[in-house]
């Protein structure tokens, strides 16, 4: 940086001197910003064309360019093996040969990128994590670095690290399918942590935290009806049976072949002294899972009540 400072004031102080150009691009040359020495030394040989050492200056960094082309068309060429092999489902092979491609050239962020994937594949996440972090760092602006970045904290399990890393490439890139299709799997995720946090709070018997975790993951996810089945539940031990049934019937339409769904809504069909529907609700609970113990006992149960003495079901094969 001094180097450059003293060259540019230089050729400031005499901008048709072209020793303060040589001495210009040699400093651009050392910092490896080769295509900046190129420019700077023609201008020293426009003003000084017969000058052996522009000249000889000018032609070590016209090799140097020559020379990380041909090792950039290597680099290139080893990326696209990388790719073949990947698509072979050969991770091993697509890292090896991207370590080739990123000792050629070190730059490239998109090599990172696609060794992360590699090591994804492999289930090596703190690797992917680093080369996605590198990829960020050369690209910051290249909004599948971050999705990379996402898919290697979620696979760590780390949530809050993993939604920052989609919001930033979205941020870059609001339409990047990628990164949008990473959020989602970051947020169905953070909807079965809030899930299990639930089914926590409901058997410390904290049934508002329950119903207060699933709603935040309904809201996350609305297509998974065990949430719905869950908060059901909650809301039945809260005696707020209305809310239980209105959980239920959700859970059902999502899911009408799914046998737990009618027991919620039997359940709350009961408690709302609604015994003809909670029948029905059970039954198609036990046709759906014939050998379900639990269920067969619930449907006897209210079949009991109904008939005014105990009733009591063949076992079915």
């Amino acid at each position: 940086d001094k180097a450059m400072e003293d060259a540019d004031e230089c050729v400031r102080l005499q901008p048709s001197w072209a020793k303060g150009y040589l001495r210009r691009g040699s400093v651009y040359f050392r910092m490896g910003q080769l295509e900046q020495a190129e420019l700077v030394l023609k201008e020293g040989l426009d003003l000084d064309p017969g000058n052996d050492a522009l000249k000889k200056e000018l032609e070590a960094v016209m090799n140097a360019i020559a020379e990380r082309m041909a090792r950039q068309r290597e680099s290139l060429e080893a990326k696209e093996r990388a790719i073949e092999a990947f698509n072979e489902q050969n991770y091993r092979g697509a890292v090896d040969l991207l370590k080739k491609a990123i000792k050629l050239d070190p730059d490239n962020h998109i090599f990172y990128s696609n060794r992360a994937a590699a090591y994804m594949a492999m289930e090596k996440f703190d690797k992917a994590l680093k080369d996605a972090n590198e990829c960020v760092r050369l690209q910051p602006t290249w909004a599948k670095g971050y999705s990379r970045q996402a898919a290697a904290f979620l696979s760590l399990g780390e949530l809050p690290q993993a939604r920052e890393s989609c919001m930033k490439g979205l941020d870059l890139e609001p339409d990047n399918t990628q990164v949008k299709e990473e959020l989602r799997r970051v947020e169905i995720a953070e909807s079965l942590a809030l899930k299990d946090s639930a089914t926590e709070a409901f058997k410390a018997q904290d049934y508002e935290k329950a119903v207060e975790d699933l709603t935040a993951a309904i809201a996350l996810d609305p297509t998974n009806q065990v949430f719905y089945s869950n908060r059901s539940v909650a809301f039945t031990a809260m005696q707020m049976y209305e809310k239980a049934l209105e959980d239920a019937d959700e859970c059902i339409r999502l899911q009408p072949t799914w046998a737990k769904g009618y027991s919620r809504r039997a359940a709350a069909k009961f408690h709302l002294g609604d015994l003809q529907s909670a029948k029905l609700a059970y039954s198609k609970a036990w046709d759906l899972e014939p050998n379900n113990a639990k269920t067969k006992a619930d449907l006897e149960h209210v079949l009991s009540e109904i008939a005014g003495m105990k009733v009591v079901l063949p076992d079915r094969a």
